[in-house]
């Protein structure tokens, strides 16, 4: 299977710039890992507005929210949150 496409919103984006060069290549890799593996199952699920699973990863003191849009062959980066959220 081609790898999906990781599309990541602009709020993501612009939070970036508030993470050392170090976690950023953490971040890198991760959305490398979605896109071979858009199956990958996050450490819990919340829904959105209309249902949908949104899985959010723990990566130390940030929290992923993503979900994988099997249509689309997308994986949609929608949030960058503290973990503690």
């Amino acid at each position: 299977m081609p790898p999906y496409r990781v599309l990541i919103a602009k709020e993501v984006i612009a939070s970036l710039g508030n993470f050392s060069r170090r976690e950023k290549l953490r971040l890198t890799r991760l959305f490398d890992e979605l896109a071979d593996d858009p199956y990958r199952m996050g450490d819990y699920v919340e829904r959105d507005e209309i249902g949908r699973p949104i899985q959010v990863l723990i990566l130390g003191r940030v929290a992923l929210w993503y979900w994988a849009d099997h249509a689309a062959k997308e994986v949609k980066v929608l949030d960058l949150t503290s973990a503690g959220r």
